[in-house]
């Protein structure tokens, strides 16, 4: 071959290409140094043209490009430009969480592997990779299942190809199962860590425990949050940490979902702390934050809140209390006195059924004594002789009814409403005052409880 010489080859377009393909030219051309090449180009483009498998030059580059692509670059791609299934786009929080998931647990393995040679062995040998099973584990596992599944049915161009096949991501996965209860804080201790805490963040153990926020919802509040007028509380935001040009900072995000953002009714003995630490601790502005960070100002974030929050509990006695207790006591108080499912899914901001169903199923230890003094009273009616009967203050007696015989009576209802039929039995429960409603609902199994409560959630609807 010639120095300097080139071979143009180029053939006619098949006739049926142009109605799959948009834009094509009537010839096809490609230029080779080497007259070989350019015929062994030509005879490889007429075999597929015969086949009936001939694409247009530009989307085999493009193609041949997608194979390329490493993990790394698709899964970045991917959690910055997700959305939620109804189009909305991720909250600031979830992005920060997968981007975390990617550098901490799937990067490390599958940053450098393209991503159609990802294969289930390779998944698996991942997975197998954690000493034990862990929560993490799973919660990653299930991003790298989401992201490889998208690369699965994502078309890369108008004829529907995709970057692979089949997903890699086999294994069948379950979150391990808590190993901590919710503890419940008795009032006395709340007073305590109230006390505990620095007085500028005081306020928020009741925020929490009494009110029934979360901890980043306690960190976004505003002064124009508050109204002591009306002796309400405006829930509509939740702190979040969002990373920029590599930087974290703090930032006022909406709720965990629509249904947390709330108005809630402020009790009016925590009116005057409220009065008082508004006038102590927050700017004039009515953006000012209810606890200000020391430096900046601005939203205060949870890690710097934990800190104080560790040293507080731990002064006290309480260091196995979490934040998240406080809410829990807060809405088992509820339940405890007679509150409707409607109105603890509405104080707590609940979007389903089933997590407002946790509270009917974990009592104070309060409350529990308070049962059990009941129990024991009744006992003692049914087991003393009765000469003893007549000494010290009068129990229970079977012609006498009281607080025993109801929890007797109580108990032989529950068996008989987890024997009929569903619609039967929120009929009843319907008609049941709401405080008794609630110890019956308590008293169900969990699958009943949840399909009960389902159901009169519906019918109070």
């Amino acid at each position: 071959m010639a120095a300097g010489v080139v071979y143009q080859a180029s053939y006619n377009t098949p006739a049926w290409a142009f109605s799959e393909y948009r834009g094509l030219s009537e010839r096809q051309y490609q230029t080779f140094r080497d007259l070989l090449q350019a015929q062994g180009w030509l005879a490889e483009q007429q075999r597929k043209i015969i086949a009936g498998i001939w694409t247009p030059p530009e989307v085999d580059k493009a193609k041949a490009e997608a194979q390329g692509v490493k993990f790394a670059e698709y899964a970045g791609v991917w959690v910055s430009n997700r959305h939620k299934g109804n189009g909305e786009p991720l909250s600031e929080s979830t992005r920060t969480k997968y981007q975390e998931l990617l550098k901490n647990h799937l990067l490390p393995f599958f940053g450098g592997m393209t991503v159609v040679s990802i294969l289930p062995k390779d998944v698996q040998r991942w997975w197998d990779s954690y000493a034990k099973p862990v929560a993490i584990r799973v919660k990653a596992y299930e991003l790298l299942s989401s992201i490889m599944r998208s690369a699965e049915n994502d078309p890369l161009n108008a004829q529907g190809d995709t970057l692979i096949e089949r997903s890699p991501c086999r294994i069948k996965t379950a979150l391990p199962p808590k190993k901590r209860r919710a503890i419940n804080v008795e009032i006395a201790e709340l007073e305590k860590l109230y006390e505990a805490m620095p007085e500028r963040l005081r306020l928020s153990v009741f925020l929490g425990g009494v009110m029934g926020l979360r901890l980043g919802e306690v960190l976004a509040l505003r002064r124009c949050d508050v109204n002591l007028g009306e002796r309400t509380l405006h829930v509509c935001g939740s702190v979040k940490v969002r990373e920029n040009n590599g930087v974290k900072e703090v930032v006022r995000g909406t709720t965990k979902t629509p249904k947390s953002d709330r108005v809630l009714d402020i009790p009016e003995y925590l009116c005057p702390m409220i009065e008082e630490h508004l006038r102590s601790f927050v700017g004039r502005e009515k953006s000012a934050p209810f606890f200000p960070a020391r430096r900046s100002n601005g939203f205060m974030r949870e890690s710097s809140f934990n800190n104080r929050w560790s040293i507080a509990k731990a002064s006290v006695g309480l260091s196995d209390v979490r934040f998240h207790d406080l809410r829990h006591t807060a809405l088992q108080r509820l339940v405890e006195h007679g509150a409707s499912v409607n109105l603890v899914m509405a104080v707590a901001g609940h979007s389903t059924m089933a997590t407002a169903s946790v509270y009917q199923d974990n009592v104070s230890a309060s409350y529990r004594h308070d049962v059990m003094n009941r129990v024991n009273r009744q006992l003692a009616d049914e087991l003393m002789e009765p000469s003893e009967k007549d000494l010290g203050e009068p129990l229970p007696s079977r012609d006498d009814p009281g607080e025993g015989r109801e929890l007797d009576g109580l108990q032989s209802l529950v068996k008989d409403l987890e024997q009929m039929d569903l619609d039967t039995r929120t009929a009843v429960l319907l008609n049941l005052e709401e405080q008794k409603r609630s110890r019956v609902l308590a008293s169900f199994s969990k699958e009943t409880q949840i399909q009960t409560m389902t159901s009169l959630f519906e019918k109070e609807a």
